[in-house]
């Protein structure tokens, strides 16, 4: 491990103040879903411990009384304590049914409650933080467990409160013996906790150590998972190659998982052996009470039971501790990412776009490096966009045609320069009004397991359903000829693992996506390698609805097909983070550059 990560991993570790800051935070959610779990929580506790207590005197007078009645023959009384005994047993049955229930449902909303948490953080978070290696490491930390970890920690919580309590019950009567046994019996389970917390950190902080391997990790798992992915990997015979890269890692993690366990676990058997030695201090002080008759025999039969409750119960106060450092551990890594505020958002009082026309567009000395890095992407860039004006992007592939389209959406800060939108600075609009008039596409897009109707609506699913809308959409991206031919029509899945599934070609996929951003009815249309998969003849019919259907909206394509821009109002060539050229086809053409070149040796490409 390197010094860097050393470092990183001891700022990491978790204090007493944060681990009790963590529990009174879960608490405080607890009470803000589900506060009538915790109510009958509470309830089924004092009812367990009420009668814990109860039945551990009612039992200590009945065992007097059999002692009486074994030497005597008495049998006064027995039967009450017995029937006041199993009365005990009920009320204690019935508290922990009640804790069960409360617990389970509590457990519930919290797997419902951290899966919205946690989809919401990873919505809101800067798109930088998803490179960033800090970041992604608690992303994967999280992803692993944030169903069902944080209702882990919910359910211990309650058992910490519900075992702190009913310790301090028992001290009240333990107290009566002398005041100094508690206290002892917690001392020699001290060291106990701080070896399991030991322990847990260990394990824990292999994250940070193998975070790199276990981000590798899962992006092979994704694959592997997928029928796309298997039909590369059996087709290439990398099937093996990949499977045991996953194996190798997943070896690696739990294997350095299993060394840091064993190294930590060895204090273990010294600390196990002390912890009895408090309850046998205080059994030995209780016997010669009674050998010398300070107390009598149901006095001792209730002391000598409280003694070993409360050991019990400090047992159960520190197992829960021990058992809540890993969950703590995630916890903090949760809410770390979960209370990210992003860096880019939008400033007070920003202003709206409120109105429906097409707003111009002005990039004016822009500059950009994307963290981390040393190289500018852009360096003092200027670009103007009329409204309603097309407008193509082409280069060569790191020209700096998407990065421009990132910083147009606001995922990143430029480093100098501005954009201007209507004359406001972009960084000072109210995102969701910017949003509001763009509409979009990109090469990587998504592939949603849903309906192919809903595929198309969810690129305005912040509004009502608008059929006139979707049948447009599907008009110009050719959507609707594949749903005239797919069975179930509107209602097909795009994915064939459902009953009502096809599984769709990369072109078809393509005009889906096209009908998504189509849908959108937007004032700005921005399209990256907009129909890389859809053959020539539909290629062909789809821009031509984009430049007849758009002619009052502003379209900016991102292209590596020159047959797709040549109609374009202006065509803008980008080298090296820098325009270089600029004019229609024909003006291109005539200058005889680098547009010129690139154009011809596509054209002889497929003449060829």
């Amino acid at each position: 491990m390197s010094k860097h990560k050393t470092e990183d991993s001891k700022q990491r570790d978790l204090t007493l103040k944060q681990g009790v800051s963590l529990s009174l935070r879960m608490l405080r959610i607890a009470v803000d879903i589900k506060p009538s779990m915790l109510f009958v929580f509470a309830i089924g506790a004092v009812m367990e411990i009420g009668a814990s207590i109860t039945s551990l005197y009612v039992t200590a007078r009945l065992a007097a009384r059999i002692a009486v009645f074994a030497s005597t023959g008495n049998t006064s009384e027995i039967w009450l304590w017995l029937w006041l005994d199993i009365a005990a047993a009920v009320v204690i049955g019935l508290g922990f049914l009640a804790m069960s229930y409360a617990r389970r449902l509590m457990y519930f909303a919290f797997t419902k409650w951290s899966t919205d948490v946690y989809s919401r953080a990873l919505c809101r978070i800067d798109l930088g933080d998803y490179y960033n290696q800090d970041a992604r490491n608690r992303i994967n930390k999280v992803s692993g467990g944030y169903t069902w970890q944080m209702s882990n920690l919910s359910e211990t919580n309650l058992d910490l409160i519900y075992s702190i309590v009913r310790f301090l019950a028992i001290t009240l009567v333990v107290a009566q013996i002398t005041w100094w046994l508690v206290p002892v019996i917690a001392l020699f389970l001290i060291p106990t906790l701080i070896s399991e917390r030991k322990i847990a950190q260990m394990q824990w902080f292999v994250w940070d150590k193998k975070g790199d391997s276990r981000h590798i990790f899962w992006g092979l798992d994704w694959i592997i998972r997928q029928a796309k992915g298997q039909m590369e990997l059996r087709s290439l015979q990398a099937s093996d190659y990949v499977r045991s890269k996953i194996n190798q890692m997943n070896d690696d993690f739990y294997d350095e998982q299993q060394a840091q366990y064993k190294k930590a676990s060895r204090m273990l058997i010294a600390t196990k052996t002390l912890e009895v030695t408090g309850t046998t201090i205080g059994s030995v002080v209780v016997l010669k009470q009674l050998l010398r008759h300070t107390i009598s025999l149901d006095r001792y039969f209730f002391y000598s039971g409280a003694l070993l409750r409360i050991g019990g119960a400090l047992n159960a106060i520190f197992g829960t501790l021990s058992r809540m450092q890993e969950t703590l551990l995630f916890a903090n890594s949760f809410f770390e990412l979960t209370d990210t505020v992003p860096k880019i958002k939008d400033i007070p009082n920003a202003h709206k776009l409120t109105s429906p026309e097409t707003p111009e567009i002005v990039i004016n000395n822009l500059s950009f490096i994307y963290p981390g890095q040393e190289k500018p992407v852009f360096d003092h860039l200027s670009l103007t966009i009329k409204p309603g004006e097309h407008v193509a992007i082409v280069g060569e592939n790191g020209a700096g045609k998407s990065t421009l389209i990132k910083l147009l959406l606001r995922f990143y800060r430029p480093s100098s320069g501005n954009i201007l939108i209507n004359g406001v600075d972009l960084q000072g609009l109210e995102i969701s009004s910017w949003y509001d008039h763009i509409a979009t596409l990109f090469q990587d897009f998504n592939m949603y397991p849903l309906p192919i109707d809903e595929n198309i609506q969810i690129g305005r699913s912040n509004r009502p359903i608008d059929k006139k809308m979707l049948k447009d959409a599907a008009e110009f991206s050719n959507v609707d000829e594949l749903v005239a031919d797919y069975k179930h029509g509107w209602d097909t899945v795009l994915d064939s693992s459902f009953e009502k599934g096809i599984e769709p070609s990369g072109g078809q996929w393509q005009r889906v996506a096209l009908a998504r951003s189509f849908y959108r009815n937007a004032s700005i249309l921005i399209l990256d390698e907009p129909t890389s998969a859809i053959d020539a003849k539909a290629e062909y019919d789809i821009f031509n609805n984009i430049f007849e259907h758009y002619r009052d909206r502003t379209a900016l394509i991102v292209s590596h097909r020159f047959s797709t821009v040549r109609r374009a109002d202006r065509i803008v060539v980008l080298e090296k983070g820098k325009i270089v050229e600029q004019g229609s086809h024909k003006e291109l053409m005539k200058i005889d550059g680098i547009y010129h070149e690139l154009f011809s040796n596509q054209a002889e490409g497929y003449q060829n």
